[in-house]
């Protein structure tokens, strides 16, 4: 049980606040199509794609349950068409699943099927395995703790890779495509292979702040694969059915792996690895030829991930590392290397250069409708080391520009799923024309032909093929370079009369040309692992890629080495023609039935309770029964809270309404044994009602470096108070209004920063009565976060204050963070200033018994400084301290998240409540908000 409160505690409050609350306006109208299998949700102008993942869906529940099992459960599946991110996930409380409808720009990393088909073949998938792991123990959580009690359980006994693996497996087995069949999706693994690295399990589930790790996808197919291909099709069914049931109270999951193949867990890991590795180095060593590094290899993972060439021996380069926000760097042949600029948040981090001239996309969010996101266009020219925004309010992917700077292309994806290439004025970012495309191919990263006539780009077609394709700018004609695939084709570089681009024909992507007058493509490079992208030395005509490496991508040069390759051909190894015993695909095998389409009221299950959860957000500690409708527009909750500050208790029932401009809220709670400390009466203590209405307006600003939010929230109370003991209120009706405003502002950070570089926090709460009783309290803090003296270190500075008035007739709640080591103070104002310096010690990489997993101890060195006036004996009171605090960043059981650590105080004056001159606790940092 030890394992499932850590997962109620820590996972299931970043779950709950990474999904998005009354994120569509009511403007939006939804329609629906409700079977016995599944409802899916969607914005109206949408049929086509609910029609068809509601053919999938049932489709794929009718016949390839076998492999996971037989229950099933019906599910609400959303399509959200607003948000440019690309997406999709199944969760438990309440059960539904959503697909983010816009394809990823690159097919690299994901493939090139048709996006809402790879989302419904992969994501139902998920509904099926929770479906069946609602068994045993898991069935029994289901009912004691909810929907998310089940998830907790289930979560603790499969691993993560189980459950992504699986889906990948179903979506390579169901389709002709699938990541399973991507090479770039094994570069991770092939990189420790090549390179003789061989990792714990724990090391490549927990992942590392230190060294890149493959994530649970990539391990969970080659695991899901290897045991299918040893054990059968039902293998895993039968594994995780033990696992869920807890067949074997510790490590159920490995139980049963041992039971059905005589190896654990880390037993089976390392078998996998002995039968795909000498595939990888075989192949490798038969059929690359090494280029040569052009930049030494560093301590830190670092990824130049994209590369233009400026002139001889020169190049512009996309650089991103562990330590270091990304950037656009200047190198050379030397080594010697110059930031140029960085870019912001985005979607997509690809970007074009030309001439002195280097454009991207950055994200933009609409301030309320957090679904309603933007994808516009930035430039800077290098010439007067200045950018700016091309265009705004606009969801453009992949810009390219002309030589002279005048005319831009991009690809343009609209909400009702309908894609083309627009040509842009350079200067002013207006539309000069939008190139026709009557077959709605997806356009990915288009380029100007070398007389800026023609635009070069490989697109997708409905059916998830992929071509080159030249289009003309004037007349809009398009002539296919290359016939339609199922290959993935990468991003293009032209050069004169030719084209090169990256493709996946053979077993790793590498460097392949096209000659546009004949049409015939060659392989140019033969890297041993992936290459993402590359350019030509306009010099020495030698090829400058970026390839894959334990320590990220690296840029190498090599001659350019053309052979012949016949792109009719498939040229993969049997690995990448995998035969997962499902039938084939099925996207032509599926109907095309017409299922009746309806209204879909957003009122429906307005109140759906589904899970009790825990949380901790301190000094308040709550136990609640939650509930959420599907669209998620309302969120409802009964429970229990206690306040460490007062010792209290309350009972509440509380709604917050997200579907308008602002959220509306109401509520009422009882509270039991609230209490204050009076001057020559001790602490005093009572219960009270408190029924309560208001609206907050949350607002994301986001833009750039910077992740900005801003919220205000007003909040109106009625209280009746009940004294304990022998003491009265004089009247004990009060009525108040609170008011909050809370402002944060983040440098986006690299992987290994424990802050960020620059950030601020701020929040003020006044309160005060509306009644005869007179009482208010103000309360405001600043943190400012600012960078210390190496990459990974930071400094926090605090500045805190809090007022009450002395009259004493009504007690706020204290959310006031003291000096750490003190007592809460006797006080009619407070204020507290505190500075610490975090910095990290070490990163073991190291667990045991798969239990608790150590990735980084960090220090954080401290000083606070407060004073507390005194009103009845009319003095300021002093408390400072120091000290030093010790943190541990884990992962327990393998998944979950979990920081604690130790803190000694050394206080310079004496704690008046109980004269104490040190103090060492045990402090749990749950609240960790400032990651950006």
């Amino acid at each position: 049980m030890r394992a499932l409160t850590c997962l109620l505690l820590v996972l299931f409050p970043a779950t709950i606040l990474a999904q998005t609350f009354g994120g569509n306006p009511p403007s939006m109208k939804w329609n629906q199509i409700n079977t016995d299998t599944v409802r899916i949700i969607f914005p109206k102008g949408l049929e086509a794609q609910g029609q068809r993942v509601a053919n999938l869906v049932q489709y794929i529940n009718r016949y390839t349950r076998p492999s996971i099992g037989d229950l099933q459960k019906k599910v609400n599946i959303v399509l959200q068409n607003q948000t440019l991110e690309s997406n999709g996930y199944v969760q438990l409380g309440p059960f539904r699943s959503e697909f983010y409808l816009t394809p990823p720009p690159s097919s690299t990393d994901l493939g090139s099927l048709n996006w809402e088909e790879q989302l419904a073949v992969h994501e139902y998938r998920h509904v099926l395995q929770n479906s069946n792991f609602r068994q045993g123990v898991s069935k029994v959580a289901s009912y004691v703790l909810g929907e998310m009690g089940q998830a907790a359980v289930t979560n603790i006994a499969v691993p993560n890779w189980f459950w992504e693996g699986d889906a990948v497996t179903m979506e390579t087995a169901l389709s002709p495509q699938g990541r399973g069949r991507l090479p770039s999706f094994f570069d991770g693994f092939r990189a420790f292979s090549l390179e003789k690295k061989n990792y714990s399990y724990m090391k490549i589930r927990n992942g590392s702040y230190v060294d890149y790790m493959p994530n649970h996808y990539n391990l969970g197919y080659l695991m899901s694969v290897y045991g299918r291909e040893h054990y059968g099709r039902t293998f895993w069914k039968d594994v995780t059915t033990d696992a869920v049931r807890y067949k074997g109270l510790f490590y159920p999951f490995s139980q049963s792996l041992k039971r059905r193949t005589g190896k654990n867990i880390t037993a089976f890991y390392q078998a996998m690895l002995q039968e795909y590795q000498p595939v990888w180095n075989n192949y490798a060593a038969e059929n690359s030829v090494p280029g040569k590094l052009l930049i030494p290899i560093a301590k830190t993972v670092t990824n130049y991930k994209y590369v233009y060439a400026v002139k001889a021996g020169e190049w512009i380069v996309y650089k991103d590392a562990y330590n270091k926000v990304p950037g656009f760097f200047l190198l050379d042949s030397s080594g010697k290397q110059k930031l140029i600029t960085r870019p912001g948040i985005n979607f997509d981090d690809y970007f074009s250069y030309r001439n002195g001239r280097i454009i991207w996309t950055e994200a933009r969010y609409h301030p309320r409708w957090s679904w309603k996101d933007y994808s516009i266009i930035r430039l800077y020219n290098t010439a007067t080391g200045h950018s700016r925004t091309i265009t705004h309010g606009t969801r453009y992917f992949s810009p390219d520009i002309t030589a002279d700077g005048k005319r831009i292309v991009a690809v343009l994806t609209l909400p009702s799923q309908q894609f083309s290439l627009q040509l842009l004025d350079g200067e002013t970012g207006k539309v000069q024309t939008t190139l026709p495309n009557p077959n709605n191919w997806y356009y990915t990263y288009p380029k100007f032909s070398a007389d800026e006539q023609y635009i070069i780009s490989n697109v997708r077609n409905q059916q998830g093929q992929m071509a080159m394709i030249r289009q003309s700018v004037t007349t809009g004609e398009t002539e296919q370079l290359t016939p339609f695939k199922y290959t993935v084709l990468g991003i293009p570089e032209v050069q004169h009369d030719t084209v090169y681009y990256t493709a996946a024909y053979k077993d790793v992507d590498n460097v392949y040309a096209i000659t546009q007058s004949d049409k015939k493509v060659y392989q140019v490079t033969k890297n041993a692992n992936g290459v993402l992208h590359a350019a030509i030395d306009p010099a020495t005509q030698e090829v400058v890629y970026t390839g894959f490496t334990s320590k990220g991508y690296k840029l190498y040069e090599t001659p350019q080495s053309w052979e012949s390759i016949d792109t009719g051909r498939n040229y993969h190894s049997a690995w990448l023609r995998p035969d997962l015993q499902e039938g084939g695909s099925i996207l032509a095998k599926t109907p095309h039935d017409l299922f009746p389409v309806k209204k879909y009221p957003q009122t429906f299950q307005f109140f759906k309770f589904h899970s009790w959860i825990p949380s901790f957000y301190d000094p308040t500690y709550s136990l609640s029964l939650i509930g959420n409708n599907i669209l998620n527009t309302t969120s409802t909750s009964i429970g229990y809270a206690y306040n460490r500050n007062e010792g209290s208790s309350a009972l509440s029932a509380n709604m917050i309404f997200g579907g308008w401009f602002p959220y509306l809220q109401a509520g009422a709670s009882y509270t039991f044994n609230r209490s204050d400390l009076f001057r020559n009466r001790g602490r005093l203590y009572w219960d009270e009602t408190d029924v309560h209405a208001g609206i907050t307006i949350p607002l994301n600003i986001s833009s750039g470096l910077y992740g900005r939010t801003m919220s205000l929230t007003s909040t109106y109370h009625y209280l009746d108070r009940y004294p304990r003991g022998n003491f009265k209120f004089t009247n004990p009706t009060l009525q108040y209004l609170g008011n909050t405003f809370v402002f944060t502002n983040f440098r986006i950070k690299g992987q290994q920063n424990i802050f960020s570089h620059f950030g601020q926090y701020f929040v003020a709460q006044y309160s005060h009565s509306l009644s005869s009783v007179y009482s208010e309290q103000f309360f405001t803090r600043l943190d400012l976060y600012l960078p210390g003296f190496s990459p990974n270190h930071s400094i926090v500075l605090n500045a805190s204050y809090q007022q009450r008035d002395t009259m004493r007739r009504y007690s706020f709640s204290d959310n006031f963070v003291y000096a750490r080591g003190y007592n809460t103070p006797f006080y009619a104002h407070v204020y507290k200033l505190g500075a610490n310096y975090h910095f990290p010690i070490a990163y073991p990489d190291w667990g045991f018994a798969q239990m608790l997993y150590i990735m980084r101890i960090r220090g954080n060195v401290f000083y606070d400084y407060s004073r507390a006036y005194d009103y009845i004996d009319k003095i300021n009171n002093r408390y400072s301290s120091a000290g030093a605090e010790m943190f541990f960043d884990t992962k327990i059981g393998n998944i979950l998240p979990f920081s604690f650590g130790v803190r000694f105080s050394h206080l310079f004056d004496q704690d008046p409540s109980d004269n104490a001159k040190q103090r060492i606790e045990f402090i749990i940092p749950l609240q960790q908000l400032f990651s950006y």
